[in-house]
């Protein structure tokens, strides 16, 4: 670690690390990555369609991402709008299918991509706060270890928590807010196993949605997201109450065997966007600067388009060039205007219920 950098990067998940590989690739060599974690923890996979290669692409590291291996994704069942299970697949997209992340070894992949192009990662280290100064190097971080070290500009990569943009006084905007609770089964549990074994699986019931998909390590993760209140009524957060409303499912109960899941993880789900996503000598990217409804499976696709966006604007920036923050600014507030009339589109399909509120709270315009 060396005390002063161009730019400081907090967080080293997929908006993090795309951010230090886009900019490595703009010429921009002295940064670093401040990670919490060392990449061994699991973490939960998420499908990404089949035009995050044109991402990969521009990051120049397809051909490292191919070579992982990833599980295919051929596309989706749903029941949206109707009993019916409809199809969605891959088959005539030109880029192919899409995949179902390892998400550990994703993450740690694109770690491991930084570090081969010479950036700095420093893992299992903690952002504590930061300070403006009047030096070269304005902007003072202080690691939860007490140590500190200067840079010219800074990114918020830190997810939901939004770590480094609060420091500016940023506030979340949130638009929408969703509780999930997520059960997982063994691969063995599932019953139609060739059928559902590179698709996903969304269903919509009158008090939200339930979804299926399957994760590296033999795994399954079964989910359930609603409104708070609606959890709480059903107790879903109980093993045996959850249980109890994913085998009243449609679609996804004859799909799993009747044994329990092995754990429940409750996660909020919201629509949200960083006031301001950007300003000068920083800016945010990934979650910290919008995230979406899970529904929209463009976590991670969102992600590396951040980071490569905000590339772009940080470069410039250091060469004096302001204009292209403020455009990056405007792209993150247009792209969520855009989302969220797309959200309202796809949750007006949905006309089976007249009476839910959680329907009728997603059904009006954004």
């Amino acid at each position: 670690m060396k005390p002063l950098y161009d730019v400081i990067i907090v967080g080293g998940g997929p908006a993090g690390c795309a951010t230090a590989i886009a900019l490595h690739n703009l010429g921009v060599n002295n940064t670093l990555v401040i990670e919490g974690s060392d990449y061994t923890a699991p973490r939960i996979g998420e499908s990404i369609p089949p035009n995050s290669r044109e991402l990969f692409e521009k990051l120049g590291i397809w051909s490292a991402f191919s070579a992982q291996k990833h599980a295919p994704c051929l596309g989706s069942y749903s029941s949206w709008g109707s009993d019916k299970l409809g199809f969605n697949d891959y088959l005539f997209n030109p880029q192919g299918n899409g995949w179902h992340l390892n998400r550990s070894a994703f993450d740690k992949f694109l770690a491991m991509q930084v570090e081969k192009l010479g950036g700095a990662l420093l893992k299992n280290t903690h952002f504590a706060n930061l300070s403006q100064e009047q030096h070269p190097y304005p902007i003072k971080v202080t690691l939860r270890n007490k140590a500190q070290i200067r840079c010219r500009f800074i990114v918020d990569a830190t997810g939901r928590s939004a770590k480094v943009a609060r420091q500016f006084n940023a506030k979340v905007r949130v638009e929408d807010q969703l509780v999930a609770v997520s059960g997982y089964f063994e691969a063995d549990d599932i019953i139609a196993k060739e059928s559902y074994q590179q698709m996903t699986l969304l269903e919509a019931v009158d008090y939200g949605w339930w979804y299926l998909a399957h994760l590296p390590n033999n795994k399954v993760i079964v989910t359930v997201a609603s409104d708070a209140a609606v959890i709480k009524q059903k107790q879903l957060k109980s093993t045996d109450a959850w249980q109890h409303a994913m085998h009243l499912t449609q679609h996804i109960s004859p799909i799993i065997a009747q044994a329990p899941p092995s754990n429940l993880h409750t996660w909020i789900a919201q629509s949200a966007i960083m006031d301001p996503p950007a300003a000068q000598c920083w800016l945010t990217v990934g979650d910290s600067a919008s995230s979406f409804d899970p529904i929209s499976s463009q976590g991670i696709y969102k992600a590396l388009n951040n980071g490569i966006e905000a590339a772009t604007a940080i470069k410039a920036w250091l060469d004096n060039n302001a204009q292209e923050i403020n455009q990056y600014r405007n792209a993150i507030g247009h792209s969520f205007i855009n989302y969220l009339e797309q959200k309202a589109f796809f949750y007006n399909q949905e006309q089976r219920w007249p009476d839910s509120e959680f329907w009728q709270k997603r059904q009006g315009p954004p």
